[in-house]
């Protein structure tokens, strides 16, 4: 976070200091600053670039993993059972039936095909859940997760 910081402190700066010195070149005393803009602009784009949400890196997994659960045949069966029991062993404990944090509930088939996508978005793409990672989901069980809803993300008997 740090470093996005202070990338955007050099880039404000620079995109200013070309504020400041188009002044002096209306007037005749400066040379054109438009290297500061584009200087501050570039600097903005490369943050862009290197903090945008990259292709899952699961897919090529996931796409591995659904060929070999249609070769194995019951695999894809017994998927979304394995992802309740992470799901039980992470996320229950904030998104169940006593506690439910942001209106957001877990437990049941019915409430996890409502929040297929958030929970998809949250712990696999930004990895924002659990909190701090609190629970100490593992990337096997991230990769899971995805390869889950990679597949079409059934619950039960669906």
């Amino acid at each position: 976070n740090w470093i996005v910081l202070i990338v955007m402190m050099f880039a404000g700066a620079a995109i200013r200091q070309f504020f400041v010195l188009r002044h002096g070149y209306k007037l005749g005393r400066n040379r054109h600053p438009l290297a500061y803009a584009l200087a501050g602009v570039a600097l903005i784009l490369a943050l862009i670039v290197w903090l945008r949400p990259g292709p899952p890196a699961l897919a090529s997994a996931a796409a591995a993993g659904t060929a070999q659960a249609a070769t194995s045949g019951a695999a894809m069966a017994g998927d979304y059972d394995t992802v309740r029991q992470v799901l039980e062993q992470r996320c229950i404990m904030c998104h169940g039936p006593q506690q439910q944090m942001k209106n957001v509930r877990l437990d049941s088939p019915a409430a996890l095909r409502q929040h297929a996508q958030m929970v998809y978005q949250q712990a696999v793409v930004t990895r924002a859940m659990p909190m701090n990672n609190a629970t100490g989901m593992s990337e096997a069980e991230r990769a899971l997760i995805g390869q889950w809803f990679l597949a079409g993300a059934r619950v039960g008997s669906q």
